[in-house]
């Protein structure tokens, strides 16, 4: 749900700078599927939350379960082995992108009849290389913007060991007092001491209550048997809806922001309490693109921008059908190609003895003589 709504903000980003049929270049008020694809965005929230509840859960099973300890060494290599090779070849191949296609575009300008194209290319590749392109260069990646948020991921890996220690509060009450209270106040407390500054907003201290949501998400799943099916109840299957329509119809407030967290967590709490939300969400379709969301989320801007030249003769000029063909169109090939990108360049690094395999493969144990 979370890449579909990210590709669905995206199609209308990439769409309304191409379409100039579109009134208004695409941001129409009162349009729903404008509105509704307007708050897109927010899917990078989402999945902030999920990373929060999934990284988390190992450590508050730790602590509030009496669960096996977590190995910080194990942690880090399994993260290191796990993220990081699918994302070197990304680089790589926007490198090769940079240099065979963008540099020859004028709507590169950043590249385009400029002799300084290779140093600005490997400088920004070099920087999202070290996940920090928002303090090195103090602008979003190039030539793939969405990067950034993988950014604040790994700074969230870095630090969601201490971060659990949250977890070591024994008071059930003071544990979630203090999660609570960080969402609430945490941001506005940030805003006050570093105003205005981009390198905060597009960094880990910018972002950090939507992770400390999954924080409170991993508390109710190991406490109150969440994902029990005996816990559901479709009273639950409103709040998903509910909460995505509220969104929609609240996205101009100014205390959005504050409610966000709490809104997306409603909306996981309702992924396992809800009878149709949780059988919805299960269903092995929707499983499958979310285990390949990691590569749908680097490749899928750079395919749209690709496929936008293809699917532009459709256009109608009316906005929210426009809107919606080429949502249609797009996820699919984005995500039948996606496929292909995850079965070659990710899900050989899931598996956790990969690395060992491939030293084995490298340097094969030699047979006895005689």
């Amino acid at each position: 749900m979370a890449i579909l709504a990210v590709i669905a903000f995206h199609v209308r980003a990439i769409c309304s700078y191409h379409f100039s049929g579109i009134p208004g270049g695409g941001v129409v008020e009162g349009d729903p599927v404008n509105d509704a694809f307007s708050i897109g965005y927010l899917g990078v929230q989402l999945f902030f939350v999920v990373s929060g509840f999934i990284l988390s859960l190992p450590f508050a099973r730790q602590w509030l379960c009496g669960g096996e300890q977590v190995g910080l060494r194990e942690y880090y290599i399994r993260r290191v082995t796990r993220i990081e090779p699918p994302y070197v070849i990304h680089l790589l191949f926007l490198f090769l992108v940079c240099c065979g296609v963008l540099r020859w575009l004028p709507s590169h300008p950043h590249l385009y009849q400029n002799p300084a194209w290779m140093e600005y290319t490997v400088s920004h590749i070099l920087s999202s290389l070290a996940y920090s392109n928002v303090f090195i260069c103090g602008a979003l990646p190039y030539p793939n913007i969405v990067l950034w948020s993988l950014e604040i991921e790994v700074q969230f890996y870095l630090l969601a060991p201490f971060l659990a220690l949250l977890f070591k509060i024994a008071s059930v009450r003071q544990r979630r007092a203090w999660i609570g209270a960080l969402i609430l106040l945490g941001p506005a407390a940030v805003r006050e001491l570093l105003p205005d500054l981009y390198q905060v907003q597009a960094s880990l201290l910018g972002h950090f209550q939507f992770f400390l949501a999954g924080f409170l998400l991993a508390d109710f799943y190991l406490l109150k048997n969440i994902q029990a099916e005996s816990s559901r109840n479709r009273w639950w299957d409103l709040v998903f809806p509910t909460a995505i329509a509220s969104v929609v119809l609240m996205r101009h407030c100014f205390f959005l922001s504050v409610l966000m967290p709490w809104v997306l967590l409603f909306c996981c709490l309702a992924a396992f309490c809800g009878r149709g939300t949780a059988t919805l969400l299960a269903y092995p379709g929707i499983t499958t693109v979310g285990g390949m969301c990691y590569t749908i989320y680097m490749y899928h801007w750079l395919m749209i921008s690709l496929l936008v030249r293809v699917t532009g003769c459709l256009q109608t000029h009316i906005l929210w059908i426009d809107l919606l063909v080429q949502f249609a169109l797009m996820s699919v090939a984005i995500i039948l190609i996606s496929a292909v990108l995850f079965i070659l360049f990710e899900r050989p690094f899931m598996r956790r003895d990969w690395p060992g395999r491939v030293l084995s493969k490298l340097h094969p144990p030699r047979k006895p003589s005689g």
